[in-house]
């Protein structure tokens, strides 16, 4: 296929808006599938994971393809619930336009609007598509307004139903419509100042005026096309088709720039350049990139360097999938999308270049992930299989992160909701590795208030060479979040303590920052002043001066009116108004701090701060209050003090496990 009769199409929207029965459409009604898959029957193209098939909705992005006319238009189904959100951005990243379906019952859900703003980051041209028009009791005005709210004056109807409900059977296109076609051309000349001035004058343009004019209006971004489709009866779907065909941009209109800022050019014959947007795990394959050809070509046996690491990457057999459907292609052309096996280094979100030609990108910003789990091998020794599976799971999700705690050494999965890294989990026990989870452990720190002094002495005697050393330091507060949490000064005059002996007090002063003082967390932001101490020529030795140190400073810091900092977050919380009092009061219990709000159409924006030990579990509380309905962003904002009551609390729990053992 010609890269000029390409069309590349990525279908994002909120959860339950029909993507997957509008892709079961167009693969019917492009001859591609000799029947319409269902959902309810577990029998369609997009959904073939059992997970998916089990709850009723996309969780991964599938690849697809139809020909249409002569055209090949080639599909990425994103996962529309919010918990899969990064999916949904990587998806797009592949598109050269964007389809965000609607659901005409629900109208325009929160997600919509996100998936709106990142198609509108990312200057990608988007088709608003209008589905089940078939459902009863549409409120239509409502439809349109919301569409309007989002989008602006540049969103146009081009399609709309002979009749909403169950009583549609067509759609009419705004060439068939006087009153809808007006306002379509006023949008549709904005980006031509020639067919703009004609209109000015003529008031009107011939229907060969307006077709030239579209193609223009959708890559310079001034026309928002809505259509109107019923995915489960296969209505508008052939008219969509016909327009994404005849005016939506080719691979070749594509826009891109490099990490420096400069347009890269784009071409069949230009050095080959691809893009990786889709990872997954074939337990016969292995790991399986699927990649966006941007420029050039690529086939067997080519040599590639992933731009990340400058390593070299020999090119195996080259394939797309229709669905879970594998095809062998000879090479990978300009614009197409396919996949490669045994590639295992390449991510999601790397670039794949030609030696002759580096191109790196600036990252994608991708949601912060919110919810947290602490993993612990259920069964003895499968430590290397669970450390395996989370490779896996983490490097085919760009919205998971697995990592280390450095502060509390337990190992956290971390995902945009509960659901997220529920379903990551049981993927890894379907691979036959199970985990105990636990609630991580809030990283607290301590630190002082106040100026104080700490002396010790350590003297041991056994019988042949002791130990001595002796210490007197102050200690006072840094500045919250210095770069090095101690600054260590030595004030000794003298030899009171031999210069050698002095690494030896820094050192005993660090581990005991490290080990906590008062409930065993790390001390932060604290100034050490060693002013005078004592040593013994024969018995004083390193380690004498390191527990000296140790003790020394432990004292000081008791004296010091010690203070527990917790890690304060960044909170932003989308919801319906009508929740607005609901969500509030919620907060106020978890000692949030409102900054401000925002109105959002019919959504209001909160913007907060809140302890992170109050917010581990707020991804549940917000489904329940708004009936999933609800959004939130977290992020680490800084370090505050632990309100008195709350102090005492987690010392007598930290206390509780570290006599435990825990």
């Amino acid at each position: 296929m010609a890269v000029a009769d390409t069309r590349n199409l990525t279908l994002v929207g909120h959860g339950g808006a029909g993507k997957t029965t509008l892709t079961e459409a167009i693969l019917f009604k492009a001859g591609m599938v000799n029947r319409q898959g269902t959902i309810t029957a577990k029998n369609t193209v997009s959904d073939f994971g059992e997970d998916e098939q089990e709850r009723g909705h996309s969780i991964d992005p599938v690849t697809l393809f139809a020909d249409w006319k002569g055209k090949r238009v080639q599909i990425v189904d994103a996962p529309g619930y919010p918990d899969f959100l990064a999916h949904a951005l990587r998806g797009l990243d592949a598109a050269d336009c964007a389809l965000l379906v609607v659901n005409a019952y629900d109208g325009v859900a929160l997600n919509t609007r996100r998936l709106w703003a990142a198609t509108q980051n990312r200057g990608i041209p988007t088709l608003v598509i209008i589905n089940r028009c078939e459902a009863d009791n549409i409120d239509v005005d409502k439809v349109r307004a919301d569409v309007a709210d989002m989008c602006g004056p540049r969103a146009q109807w081009l399609t709309v139903p002979d009749a909403w409900g169950s009583s549609m059977t067509c759609v009419n296109t705004i060439f068939e419509d006087a009153g809808l076609k007006e306002k379509f051309v006023e949008a549709a000349v904005e980006a031509d100042e020639g067919l703009m001035e004609k209109y000015l004058e003529a008031g009107e343009l011939s229907d060969d005026e307006l077709r030239r004019a579209i193609p223009i209006a959708l890559r310079e971004n001034t026309l928002v096309p809505i259509f109107s489709v019923s995915a489960e009866k296969c209505l508008g779907i052939a008219k969509l088709l016909d327009f994404v065909t005849d005016y939506c941009p080719t691979p070749m209109d594509r826009k891109i720039h490099d990490a420096d800022g400069n347009e890269v050019a784009l071409a069949p014959d230009a050095p080959p350049l691809a893009l990786c947007f889709k990872v997954t795990f074939d337990r016969q394959a292995g790991r399986v990139a699927f990649l966006r050809m941007l420029s050039g070509s690529m086939r067997s046996g080519d040599q590639m360097v992933l731009a990340r690491t400058g390593e070299s990457v020999k090119v195996g057999h080259t394939s797309q999938y229709q669905g879970s459907q594998k095809v062998d292609i000879p090479e990978a052309k300009m614009g197409d999308f396919f996949s490669l096996v045994k590639v295992d280094s390449i991510e999601i979100g790397d670039v794949l270049h030609s030696s002759d030609n580096p191109t790196t990108f600036r990252p994608r910003q991708l949601p912060n992930p919110m919810v947290g789990l602490a993993i612990l091998a259920k069964t003895r020794g499968d430590e290397t299989k669970l450390a395996r599976e989370l490779e896996r799971i983490k490097g085919s999700d760009p919205g998971l992160v697995v990592e280390r705690d450095a502060s509390t050494h337990e190992l956290v999965v971390r995902g945009l909701s509960t659901l997220h890294v529920d379903i990551a989990l049981r993927r890894m026990a379907a691979a036959g590795v199970e985990v105990d989870t636990s609630i991580p452990k809030v990283p607290y720190l301590e630190s002082i208030s106040t100026k104080a002094e700490g002396h010790y002495r350590h003297k041991k005697q056994s019988g042949g060479s002791g130990q001595f050393g002796e210490v007197y330091l102050r200690i006072e507060p840094l500045e919250r979040g210095a770069e090095d949490p101690l600054e260590f000064v030595n004030k000794t005059v003298g030899a009171s303590i031999p210069r050698q002996f002095m690494p030896a007090v820094e050192k005993g002063v660090r581990q005991q920052m490290a080990d906590g003082v008062i409930a065993g967390f790390p001390v932060i932001d604290v100034r050490v002043e060693v002013y005078d101490g004592k040593h013994h020529d024969v018995d004083s030795k390193e380690i004498a001066f390191i527990i000296a140190g140790r003790k020394a400073f432990a004292l000081a810091f008791e004296a010091a009116k010690p203070v527990l900092l917790e890690p304060v977050a960044n909170i932003e919380i989308e919801i319906p108004s009508e929740f607005m009092g609901d969500i509030t009061s919620d907060l106020n219990t978890r000692r949030a701090r409102i900054q401000g709000m925002e109105v959002l159409g019919e959504m209001q924006l909160i913007k907060a701060q809140a302890p992170l030990s109050e917010m581990q579990t707020y991804s549940t509380q917000l489904r329940s209050i708004t009936g999933g309905r609800g959004a939130f962003s977290m992020e680490f904002s800084h370090y505050d003090a632990v309100p008195g009551g709350e102090t005492q609390k987690i010392i007598a729990r930290a206390k509780a496990e570290a006599a435990s053992g825990d």
